[in-house]
């Protein structure tokens, strides 16, 4: 088996500021960088790293995106897995060649989720491939923040070292999109502390055999399963029912 870190140099080598490893702790940091993403004198104050991240400077740290998309996790327009379908329509049209109506999907889901990993990419790749690579590099750039930086969250080879991912998509986004790779597996698990995690397989070109488990932490993705909508009618059916409320508590 390939060891993890070897993919992780060669993936980062090209960017010299880049950290291999960040002090995150799901359990501890998620609700600390949240709360600091919403104090504007804070040095994660998302009102102060968007606009940076939007001019796709890269050189925002690794755990100044963590904290950047931590804090995107509360916005109204935060509904990941809606953004699933729009992202596998980006992804078949420019498999299909169709640069221009890729493009226009990809603003319309950039507009809502500027830190689609899929959209980032494939808005680049789709300039690039219309004579306009001059556009192109500032959303390869954005892709590279982010998909960086979930893998400076940890090592993914467990659910205590899992990867931060904004999407339940983005794991695999990342086998297919950074390392190139196939993936061979594909489960879920949820951990001592109740976080749910993506667990994939990734299948390395030189031992067809092996299929190495990765993991990814979206457990403030899976909170927002329902959209809006559906999560209204949640909490609607909650009000209406407490015993049931309880008994969801309870057995969180």
């Amino acid at each position: 088996m390939k060891p993890l870190l070897l993919v992780l140099l060669l993936l980062l080598a090209h960017w010299a500021s880049a950290q291999l490893h960040i002090d995150f702790d799901y359990q501890r940091d998620y609700q600390r960088l949240l709360e600091q993403s919403k104090i504007d004198s804070s040095a994660f104050a998302y009102s102060r790293l968007f606009p940076r991240f939007q001019a796709a400077d890269t050189t925002l740290t690794n755990m100044e995106m963590i904290a950047l998309q931590i804090g995107y996790t509360d916005n109204e327009h935060y509904w990941p897995y809606q953004d699933m379908e729009l992202e596998n329509a980006i992804w078949d049209l420019n498999e299909q060649g169709k640069f221009a109506e890729a493009l226009q999907k990809c603003d319309s889901l950039l507009g809502n989720n500027p830190f689609s990993l899929l959209a980032n990419r494939e808005k680049g790749f789709a300039l690039d491939q219309l004579g306009r690579s001059d556009e192109a590099q500032p959303y390869f750039d954005r892709f590279d923040l982010v998909a960086m930086s979930d893998l400076a969250s940890g090592d993914g080879q467990s659910m205590e070292s899992s990867w931060f991912a904004l999407s339940p998509a983005d794991g695999q986004w990342i086998i297919r999109l950074a390392f190139h790779r196939k993936i061979c597996f594909m489960g879920s698990g949820s951990d001592a502390n109740g976080n749910f995690h993506d667990i994939l397989g990734i299948a390395w070109d030189d031992d067809p055999e092996s299929c190495q488990h990765l993991y990814f932490n979206i457990e403030h993705a899976v909170k927002r399963m329902f959209g809006p909508d559906g999560l209204k009618a949640l909490e609607e059916n909650l009000k209406d029912n407490p015993k049931k409320s309880k008994k969801k508590k309870h057995n969180n």
